[in-house]
């Protein structure tokens, strides 16, 4: 029989939906845009967000005793010390809930929640919501900078010569690589709307005029040139299958001595700290994308589907590790 103990810990792990489903609504009708302009009272809350004022009342309440907002003595409402992050946590916000609300048709069927609630695929939706894809994309490039650094410090490029990030965004890492390790030249390759916002980005840093951007398909064809690709944060999006295509591609594209530069999370073993977050954060992979967080054998495994083989995991900071894959 259980004890109490355990009990009460199941009640909170069974009940901790409330807690995150409250969150995304203070996200839904923007409470924390409106406290960013400062303390406010329930009243003027209810008319900023078009909510139920006595209902807001006891939602606020809720919210005070999570950390989300400080509600004082004079029911004045004011951000709390959880609110800067709820907007990175959020960055998708409920169509994660809903999706993970069918986790069971993922259990059953290995494919994405997502596209079965959605009925389209993850990115396709982000597509069809630029609004909702630009502040994705901003919390990804906030995600980056705590490991941008270490990574490049990790990878000796003394003997490249051009870089091709594939699938890079906006630029973000190649343009700290370009500053970094100033005889290299680069090739952002992502998809032609990305690399719309990515030219400025470059061109702050100073580093446009030794990159070229090229559009392309990842799963079809990559522009040659390149004697290293750089994947971040990238194949935990796909299964092995597309994993190993993106691979299969990039090797297609090198110049001969190239090499393959992973930068990505690697699922630690159980028992470490990260073991339990990170395994959470692989099964939210497969309910939003079909993707997966990989072990070191794991990616051993699919790099070697592609022909390369690959070096020992180096952690970089930010719960992201540098591994190389060699021909």
């Amino acid at each position: 029989m259980a004890s109490a103990k355990d009990t009460d810990k199941i009640r909170q792990l069974v009940t901790g939906y409330q807690v995150s489903r409250a969150l995304l609504a203070a996200d839904e009708i923007g409470l924390l845009d409106h406290l960013a302009e400062g303390p406010k009272s329930i009243s003027e809350l209810a008319s900023a967000t078009q909510s139920h004022e006595p209902t807001l009342g006891r939602f606020v309440r809720a919210l005070a005793a999570v950390g989300l907002v400080i509600l004082d003595d004079d029911s004045r409402v004011s951000s709390g010390p959880l609110a800067d992050g709820l907007r990175d946590a959020a960055r998708i916000g409920v169509e994660n809930y809903r999706a993970w609300a069918e986790l069971p048709y993922t259990l059953r069927t290995g494919q994405p929640a997502f596209d079965q609630v959605f009925d389209k695929g993850f990115y396709q939706y982000l597509d069809d919501e630029p609004a909702k894809a630009e502040r994705f994309n901003a919390a990804l490039a906030g995600v980056s900078r705590g490991w941008i650094p270490e990574a490049i410090k990790a990878v000796n490029f003394a003997d490249a010569t051009t870089v091709a990030d594939i699938g890079g965004g906006h630029g973000a890492f190649l343009a700290a690589l370009l500053k970094t390790h100033t005889h290299l030249e680069g090739i952002l390759v992502d998809q032609a709307a990305v690399l719309i916002h990515a030219e400025e980005i470059l061109a702050a840093e100073g580093v446009l005029d030794r990159c070229r951007l090229e559009p392309a398909n990842f799963f079809e064809t990559l522009p040659p040139g390149a004697n290293v690709s750089t994947l971040c944060n990238l194949l935990t999006d796909w299964d092995d299958e597309h994993g190993a295509t993106i691979l299969r591609n990039c090797r297609a594209a090198m110049r001969d001595g190239g090499r393959i530069v992973i930068i990505d999370r690697v699922l630690p073993p159980a028992g470490d700290p990260n073991h339990r977050p990170v395994a959470f954060l692989d099964l939210f992979f497969l309910v939003m994308e079909g993707g997966r967080i990989r072990t070191q054998e794991e990616f051993e495994h699919l790099l070697q589907m592609a022909g390369f083989q690959a070096s020992a995991a180096k952690p970089v900071g930010g719960g992201f590790s540098v591994i190389e894959g060699f021909p």
